[in-house]
């Protein structure tokens, strides 16, 4: 199920669906349908080139990242979180290289949130979760590696290095940490799927969003208004964000 997930979640996805699109407008222009076929073909074009724009970009993927604000000082929380849990993203180690460089991008942001707010928690503890995905080690062992060579005492960290989607890690969480109140560390755009979730599945957690890709209050990159990589990337994660809320919506997490 989780393989089957995260095919779907690559092909849902604007430049994927929009050259499927292409690809039967242009099937259907040579044969009897040529009217559906430019439809179809106009409708992937401009889906795909509409991904690529600032504006769209930013409208999608802002009350996704707006909806949980930062936590800047969580010694000030009441009563103080006693775990600090870090939600996995990627980790594909090589030889040569630092841990640093084996987690993806989106881990080395979590991560190093999740470390500067258990350095405001004495006595928290850092729980780093994420199983093995594809054929490489659990993610949580290179968060572990990484959080120790930044300092972090390895008799603090707790491992959560078997489940495979953001589901089995908030039910993982559920059962390390019972009813204590938990820091809860992962993108801001992937947080209200997460918080959704963890009130699903009772765990007492805070959010701790991290990786905002737009700025609240302001242009951000909306007056980009050619197609770009960046707001390619934006519109993305909004999209798979919004699939993975309709799912839990239907039952599926």
């Amino acid at each position: 199920m989780p393989a089957l997930k995260l095919a779907l979640g690559a092909w849902l996805l604007p430049l994927p669906v929009g050259l499927i699109l292409i690809c039967l407008g242009l099937l259907l222009r040579v044969s009897a349908r040529r009217r559906l076929g430019h439809a179809l073909l106009a409708a992937g074009v401009t889906l795909a080139v509409a991904a690529t724009l600032g504006p769209i970009a930013d409208t999608l993927l802002q009350p996704l990242e707006a909806r949980y604000p930062a936590v800047l000082d969580a010694s000030v929380l009441r009563p103080a979180p006693q775990y600090v849990a870090v939600l996995g993203s990627g980790y594909r180690p090589r030889a040569g290289l630092p841990v640093t460089a084996a987690l993806d991008a989106v881990g080395v942001v979590r991560l190093t949130e999740g470390v500067r707010l258990l350095r405001q928690l004495p006595g928290a503890r850092l729980i780093v979760s994420g199983g093995p995905m594809h054929n490489e080690p659990p993610i949580a062992r290179g968060y572990a590696l990484a959080a120790v060579a930044l300092g972090v005492p390895a008799a603090a960290v707790i491992f959560s290095d078997t489940p495979l989607s953001t589901g089995e890690e908030i039910r993982a969480l559920r059962a390390q940490v019972g009813d204590a109140a938990v820091l809860l560390v992962t993108s801001a755009a992937h947080m209200p799927r997460a918080m959704t979730l963890s009130r699903r599945e009772g765990l007492h957690a805070i959010a701790a969003p991290t990786g905002n890709l737009t700025r609240a209050g302001g242009p951000g990159d909306s007056w980009l208004v050619l197609p770009s990589g960046t707001s390619l990337r934006k519109s993305e994660t909004a999209l798979h964000e919004y699939e993975g809320l309709l799912a839990l919506e239907l039952g599926i997490d």
